[in-house]
């Protein structure tokens, strides 16, 4: 069953082993998510880029939240302050959108409302890894977001992507795992926020703990824009996952972690994007004939997506 089995939680630096390995295999918290989404439908205002913002629109619309993708420096704040998430996305930047996410991201801060920053780029130019930095210095986040080789850009550690690409010799692999694990969950703390590294494999974290998320399939890379596209499910899961957050400060997920592991609001929204849209994935594949079909039956299987079929 393609679903959370393919979950793997890795604890600090022990030794993985398949013994050691937790699968994730229920979760009240996933329905109460998603249930909070339909009913309250959140607006969520998304900074992004032109190349996929009307799929990122469409993917907020799948879940049940209301996407407003505005970006005009002199509205931002105003929009910002009605909004229930914010997502900020430094694909394709301009010099309007760097003030508009300076404003909406310190609105948002004031308001105390969710913000995900997507790092979109940030190993192909200067200018990108320097406004990350400034933003990551300013700001505060719920979810900071790339692809492996972004993360890496954004650690300051050596790292091998190319455009907006992750570099093949940054993959996650069996003989690495541990240690992306370890440093995610370093990088985490030292932001005091999620980690979300999406690939082949999504390694989710926060100060505690590092989660792999092996569902999805080689087409999601065939059509553009579906990282940023995970990036607004989790923006949009981001509401109602700090709905539902205990007053302790932390996400309970013991029903579906044998250890009880606990997790933040921030990497509860960050793992039911990635399940979710990871799950589309490959029941979009079976039925699919190309690229083009692909992303149609992707928004479709999203938007049909069952808590049964998430658990299973």
């Amino acid at each position: 069953s393609q679903n959370f089995k393919k979950v793997l939680v890795q604890k600090f630096m022990t030794k993985i082993t398949e013994k050691e390995q937790k699968v994730l295999t229920q979760k009240p918290g996933i329905p109460e998510i998603r249930e909070f989404t339909k009913n309250s439908a959140p607006l969520i205002h998304c900074i992004t880029n032109p190349i996929s913002i009307h799929d990122c629109a469409n993917m907020i619309l799948a879940v049940g939240a209301r996407p407003i993708m505005a970006e005009h420096p002199e509205e931002v704040e105003e929009i910002t302050e009605v909004s229930s998430a914010l997502m900020l996305n430094l694909g394709n930047i301009t010099d309007a959108r760097i003030i508009s996410m300076q404003r909406a991201l310190s609105t948002a801060n004031r308001k105390n409302i969710p913000v995900l920053l997507d790092l979109v780029g940030v190993t192909c130019s200067q200018l990108r890894r320097s406004f990350a930095k400034q933003l990551l210095s300013q700001g505060v986040f719920s979810v900071i977001k790339g692809n492996i080789s972004e993360i890496l850009a954004a650690a300051e550690l050596p790292y091998h992507g190319t455009g907006i690409d992750a570099g093949s010799q940054d993959a996650v692999s069996v003989e690495n795992q541990a240690w992306y694990c370890e440093s995610a969950r370093h990088l985490a703390k030292h932001l005091n926020c999620t980690v979300m590294a999406t690939g082949k494999k999504d390694l989710i974290a926060d100060a505690e703990n590092a989660f792999l998320v092996s569902n999805g399939h080689a087409a999601l890379s065939g059509v553009t824009g579906t990282g940023c596209m995970v990036g607004a499910l989790t923006a949009a899961y981001l509401p109602g996952s700090k709905a539902i957050f205990t007053k302790s400060g932390i996400f309970e997920t013991s029903s579906i972690i044998p250890d009880k592991t606990k997790v933040s609001y921030g990497t509860a929204a960050a793992l039911l994007a990635a399940v979710a849209m990871g799950i589309s994935g490959e029941l979009a594949a079976e039925i699919s004939k190309g690229p083009g079909s692909f992303q149609t039956a992707l928004l479709d299987e999203v938007y049909a997506m069952t808590d049964e079929t998430l658990l299973e």
